[in-house]
């Protein structure tokens, strides 16, 4: 992205698009809402699954570096008016509302660059003082192996913040993507910053996510049955051979979500009712920000395998695209991520940095 010298505090909005790369900032004028639905850009004539919608930036210019990244819920993005795209100003700012106001999005950008950094700091200058407060001998030695302790135990802490933090901010993003996907949007959080707060991006993913709920739906339902199945009996090795669900289970340790039944309780009799078909789309929103993220880092190519092929005549050819034609659709990213075991972990300089 671009950052702007001069005194305006509007936001930066870059367009990815199918057409070129655009740069401007939103003006910050009263516009009426006849007049912006009637200006309404005419030069998309459609997405596809996939296509970046628009990159918001923050709004703060001065002293960034150490203040919390600002969005103006008010200011819209005119790409995310564009013909075909059903969402309505109003929709876009009591989205943007929530969003800005959740102390989970706010924990995130204040905090997550910077607990290591602050630790660190804090550790050294301590180091410092110990190395300058006259202590020699055996006191010195000691002190020292104090000071290693502690640090490597805050170090430890940090990290355990920070992946707290991350899961915060993911069901944030969860929560405001349930108003966003009904209009083919997916909003995700991208902090490309090292140390500052005012890199951070909020991107807008065009993507209809009906086929990848509808493909959850099915791969738990099929899980459910195949889970009868074992329960029923010993089975069929040929038959479980033969059955992806038997070869590579859904781990449902890892879904994250709610799961329990609604139940209705009378003087006779018990009814439980399934809520099967909310979990899929529980699902997808549950890691909604996790799939923009890696999506734009370029981490969901095709070609490029995340889990171990289980095949022992070669290495696994590439995967075929399923709804999306550049790279992993959500559905296709959740299902591997449940059925397979990662091949790397979280990566320790994204912990770090």
């Amino acid at each position: 992205g671009h950052y702007g010298r001069g005194a305006s505090a509007e936001p930066q909005v870059v367009s990815n698009h199918v057409a070129p790369t655009v740069t401007h900032r939103l003006e910050s004028v009263a516009v009426p809402l006849s007049e912006r639905l009637a200006t309404r850009t005419a030069s998309a004539t459609g997405f596809n699954n996939g296509d970046i919608i628009v990159n918001a930036l923050p709004t703060n210019r001065r002293c960034a570096w150490i203040t919390k990244a600002e969005f103006k819920p008010e200011l819209v993005p005119e790409e995310l008016m564009a013909t075909g795209l059903t969402l309505t100003v109003e929709e876009y700012v009591a989205a943007m509302n929530v969003l800005v106001h959740d102390m989970r999005f706010t924990l995130y950008n204040v905090c997550y660059k910077r607990l290591l950094l602050v630790w660190v700091l804090l550790g050294f200058f301590i180091l410092l003082c110990l190395l300058f407060s006259g202590v020699r001998g055996l006191a010195l030695f000691g002190g020292g192996v104090v000071w290693l302790v502690v640090n490597a135990l805050g170090i430890f802490v940090c990290m355990w913040l920070k992946f707290k933090l991350l899961h915060m901010l993911e069901r944030c993003i969860a929560s405001i993507n349930s108003l966003f996907f009904r209009h083919k949007i997916l909003l995700g959080l991208d902090d490309r910053g090292k140390i500052s707060c005012h890199k951070v991006h909020l991107i807008f993913v065009y993507f209809d996510v009906s086929q990848c709920i509808r493909y959850l739906y099915e791969m738990l339902e099929n899980q459910d049955r195949q889970d009868a199945l074992d329960a029923r009996a010993t089975g069929d090795a040929t038959n479980s051979a033969r059955n992806g669900a038997a070869l590579y289970p859904v781990d449902r340790t890892r879904m994250d979500i709610d799961m329990s039944d609604i139940i209705i309780t009378g003087s006779s009799s018990t009814t439980r009712i399934s809520q099967r078909e909310k979990y899929a789309e529980k699902l997808l929103l549950r890691y909604s920000q996790r799939w923009v993220k890696e999506f734009v880092r370029k981490r969901l190519d095709l070609n490029m395998p995340v889990h171990p092929d289980g095949f022992e005549d070669g290495p696994c050819p590439p995967a075929p695209p399923r709804h999306c034609a550049l790279a992993r659709c959500p559905c296709q990213f959740i299902e591997e991520h449940l059925r397979f075991k990662p091949l790397t972990k979280c990566s320790l300089s994204e912990l770090c940095f």
